[in-house]
C-alpha cells in the first residue's frame, strides 16, 4: 500500500518569501535563474505548491491525505476545492502538523496497517517528474527489502537525486559529503542503489513505513515545534540498521533544485498555460519564441534562448496531457543518445570533470578526519554514556 501524506504551511508571495533561504549566497544564486530568464520567472508559492499536487496526482496511490494552512487564510477555501478537484477520494483536512503529537495523531488517522508506505511529504515543492511507474516499481523493491532484512527500518529517498547519486562510494565525488555519512553499499543493479549507513539521515523526502514513522513522532523527546523528522533526535542518529533505497531515475526535483549544482540541474519552472491545459512546445529550433517551451538538447546551457536541454520523451510526465500544441523542427537531429549530451551527464555526474585520484583524496581526507569522533561516539553509545546523560537531563528538567 502506499499513500500520499501532504503536511504543510503554505506561505504567501513570492521571491524569497516563496521558500526558505538559509544564507544570502542561496538566494543570489537561485535568483540568477528566476529575475533573468523569462520561463523561470518567481511564481507565488501556493501555484507552486498546487504544481506539485498536480504532479503527485499522476500516480496511482492507494490512500491521500492532503493536510494544510495557508498564511493567507483567505486562500484556504480555494486551495480545498482545487484539492478536491485533483484529488476527489482525499482526505482533506485544513490543519497542518506543527508539533509530534500532532503527528501521531494524524497518522494514526490514517487507519491503515503499519507496514503501508508512506510518501512523506511536509514539504511542498518536490514536483513528481517522472512516469508513475517507476515509483511503483520502486516501492516495491523496496518492499522485498523489508522482508529481507526484518530488523532494519527501509526508507525510499525521492528527490535530490544527483546527489545521492553521487554520495554511495569511496570514489563518488560526494562520498560523507552529508553530515559524514559514509554508505556502504549492499547492493545494485540498473533499477537502484541500496546503501547502509552507520548514521541515518531521517530527512523528509523519504518515503517510510506507516510504523517507523509513528515510531519517531511518538518516542521524541521533542515537546515544541516539530515540523519535519528533522526536528527530532532521530535525525542523524547513529543507528545502524537502517537501509536507503535510492532508484536510478529521478523521481522528484527540488523546485529551486540544490544551490551548489544549479548551474548545471536546473530549477523547475511552471510552464505558460499549465493551469489552462494550454501548454505548447518547440523543439530543436535555434531561435526563441516567447509564449513557448524552448526545448534544444543539443546546447550546453539554459539561458534566454532555451528553457529545456532534455529529449522531448523526457519532459515531465504530469506535462503531456496539458499540452495544446508540440511544434518539432522538421530539420532537427533524429534518434539522438542520452549519453551523450551534456544535460543527462550533469544530472548523473556534474562533478565528472574531476580525477578519481580527486575524489579518492578528498573521501580519505573527510573519513580519517571524522574517523576519531566516530569511533569515539561509537564507544559511547556502547557503555550507554548519552543514554545515561538523557535520563539526567531528563530529570533535571
Amino acid at each position: 500500500m502506499l499513500i500520499l501524506f501532504f503536511d504543510t504551511y503554505i506561505v504567501s508571495g513570492v521571491g524569497s518569501k516563496g521558500g526558505t533561504y538559509s544564507d544570502t549566497n542561496r538566494e543570489l544564486t537561485l535568483s540568477n535563474f528566476r529575475n533573468n530568464l523569462e520561463a523561470y520567472k518567481w511564481q507565488e508559492k501556493i501555484d507552486v505548491v498546487k504544481y506539485t499536487l498536480v504532479s503527485y496526482s499522476k500516480i496511482k496511490w492507494d490512500k491521500v491525505i492532503i493536510r494544510y494552512e495557508c498564511e493567507d487564510t483567505n486562500q484556504n477555501s480555494e486551495f480545498k476545492s482545487f484539492c478536491e478537484s485533483i484529488f476527489p477520494m482525499a482526505k482533506i483536512v485544513n490543519e497542518r502538523s506543527a508539533t509530534a503529537a500532532q503527528y501521531v495523531s494524524a497518522l494514526n488517522s490514517i487507519n491503515e496497517p503499519d507496514d503501508s508506505w508512506i510518501f512523506f511529504s511536509p514539504n511542498n515543492d518536490h514536483p513528481y517528474i517522472a512516469h508513475p511507474d517507476d515509483i511503483t516499481r520502486t516501492v516495491a523493491i523496496a518492499d522485498k527489502f523489508s522482508k529481507e532484512y526484518t530488523d532494519h527500518k527501509v526508507s525510499v529517498r525521492y528527490s535530490h537525486f544527483t546527489e545521492y547519486m553521487n554520495d554511495n562510494r569511496f570514489v563518488d565525488p560526494k562520498w560523507g559529503y552529508y553530515y559524514n555519512i559514509f554508505k556502504k553499499i549492499l547492493f545494485e543493479d540498473t533499477e537502484v542503489i541500496v546503501t547502509k549507513t552507520p548514521k541515518t539521515a531521517y530527512d523528509s523526502i523519504m518515503i517510510q513505513r506507516l510504523g517507523h514513522l509513528k515510531e519517531i513522532f511518538s518516542n521524541t523527546k521533542n515537546k515544541g515545534r516539530v515540523i519535519r523528522i528533522e526536528d527530532t533526535e532521530f535525525y542523524l542518529s547513529r543507528d545502524n540498521k537502517t537501509i536507503l533505497i535510492a532508484p536510478k531515475i529521478e523521481l522528484c526535483r527540488h523546485y529551486d533544485s540544490s544551490t551548489p549544482i544549479i548551474n548545471k540541474v536546473p530549477p523547475l519552472f511552471i510552464p505558460n498555460g499549465f493551469f489552462e491545459n494550454e501548454i505548447k512546445l518547440r523543439y530543436c529550433y535555434d531561435n526563441y519564441l516567447d509564449g513557448w517551451v524552448n526545448i534544444n538538447p543539443l546546447k550546453h546551457n539554459i539561458d534566454k534562448n532555451n528553457d529545456l536541454l532534455m529529449l522531448l520523451d523526457d519532459i515531465p510526465f504530469f506535462w503531456k496531457d496539458r499540452i495544446s500544441k508540440i511544434d518539432i523542427n522538421p530539420n532537427g537531429p533524429q534518434n539522438l543518445n542520452r549519453t551523450e549530451l551534456v544535460y543527462y551527464n550533469n544530472i548523473l555526474n556534474p562533478w565528472a570533470n574531476r580525477s578519481i585520484i580527486h575524489n579518492i583524496v578528498r573521501s580519505s581526507y573527510l573519513y580519517l578526519k571524522t574517523l576519531p569522533r566516530e569511533l569515539l561516539a561509537s564507544l559511547f553509545i556502547k557503555l550507554g554514556v548519552f543514554e545515561k546523560a538523557r535520563n539526567i537531563k531528563n530529570r533535571i528538567l
